[in-house]
Parts: structure tokens; C-alpha cells; sequence
């Protein structure tokens, strides 16, 4: 089974290591690929791709069973999550169990996306729920199949779909940017990250 869990990570930040540990949890065995955009298809990013990369591997650094992809940094355009899927798809093949992971605000938008509905025919969905919070599903999602239980997934290679409780950290990229342009001494990133961001310079023009 491989999970995937994608974002800016601009910057990476405590929530996306507390996140990306409860995603090894909850599905013993996986491979749990933490994925960053190249070029966001909604919003700029404040970094180049290569320094969020940089602090992504560092963030996510011996921490079992994730591993930092880079799909999307290696293609040209906007990071469409149907085009990843598809990639994806095709490194593991047809059998292979896909689970796309994703949080409140994505899910919200999923039908802005690039090609929403292809997303079921190329992997599972797991939404990811914080603490009091419930998600409203989408229509473009109707073709999903709902299941309670997590370990469902490995027994199809898509289709189905999930909610996952996980812990509520909060913490945002955006406000992490703010702290930086306000000279804030303490942010909410692992220290690894506050020293390679002071080092780099990075977001110190951010308003």
C-alpha cells in the first residue's frame, strides 16, 4: 500500500511531521510518501521548490516508514494531483493499493481541481479529520464507495473511501511566514528547519 500525503510544505512545519506520523500509524506497512507541489496550482510559492525539498527531507529524516517524493517536482507546469495519481499508478501498477490523503480545505475545493472525477478510478480517498471536526463530502465524490475500516483499502487498488481522525496541531505555513517577517525568535518548526531557514534567509519579505 502507498499513502500519499502532498502539499506547498512553504514551509514544512511541526503539524506536517505530527500529521505525516499518524498517517505511519494508521496504516501499518505502507509506505507513506510525503509529496511536494512544484508549482501549486492555486496559490504562488514563497520558496523555490529546491529549499522546500531541502526542508522537507530534513523535516521528515528518519521517521519510519515515509519517504520524500519528488514526482512532481520533476514534471513542468502545475502540480495536477490527477496527473501524480496517474504517475503513480503506473510506477506500481494495476494492483497496487493508492491511498490520497486529504485534509479539510482540500476536500472543500476538490471540484476546482483538474479532473476531480478521474480521482476514484486511480486510487482511494482518506479524508483527514481533526479533533470536533466533520467534512462535508463533495457530489464529485458521490462514486466512491464509503468504508469504516482503514485495512479495506488493501484489499482493492481504489475506489474506496475513508475518514481518519488525526491529531489537531495549530499550525499553518501561513502563519510560520508571518513569525518569520515579524522576526519572531521561536517558530513552530522543527529546530532543524528554523536554522535552515534563518540561514537561507527565506520569507524575510513576506507581509
Amino acid at each position: 500500500m502507498q499513502v500519499l500525503f502532498g502539499g506547498t510544505f512553504d514551509p514544512v512545519h511541526n503539524g506536517h511531521v505530527v500529521m505525516a506520523e499518524s498517517l505511519a500509524r494508521a496504516f501499518p506497512g505502507a509506505t507513506v510518501h510525503v509529496i511536494p507541489n512544484r508549482q501549486p496550482p492555486h496559490r504562488v510559492s514563497q520558496v523555490s521548490a529546491e529549499h522546500r525539498l531541502s526542508m522537507l527531507s530534513m523535516a521528515m529524516e528518519g521517521i519510519p516508514q515515509i519517504t520524500v517524493n519528488a514526482i512532481e517536482l520533476d514534471r513542468d507546469g502545475p502540480s495536477y494531483t490527477v496527473d501524480t495519481l496517474g504517475a503513480l499508478r503506473e510506477q506500481f501498477g494495476a494492483e497496487e493499493s493508492l491511498v490520497l490523503c486529504l485534509g479539510a480545505d482540500a476536500v472543500q475545493v476538490v471540484d476546482q481541481w483538474h479532473q476531480p472525477e478521474m480521482l476514484v478510478e486511480l486510487g482511494h480517498l482518506c479524508i483527514l479529520n481533526r479533533a470536533n471536526q466533520f467534512i462535508e463530502i463533495p457530489r464529485i465524490l458521490d462514486a466512491y464507495q464509503l468504508t469504516e475500516n482503514l485495512s479495506d483499502f488493501s484489499n482493492k487498488a481504489c475506489g474506496l473511501l475513508a475518514r481518519l481522525a488525526t491529531p489537531n496541531v495549530p499550525v499553518s505555513s501561513t502563519e510560520v511566514r508571518g513569525l518569520i517577517a515579524k522576526q519572531e525568535p521561536a517558530l513552530p518548526v522543527p529546530p532543524k528547519i528554523a536554522d535552515y531557514i534563518c540561514r537561507h534567509h527565506l520569507y524575510q519579505d513576506t507581509e
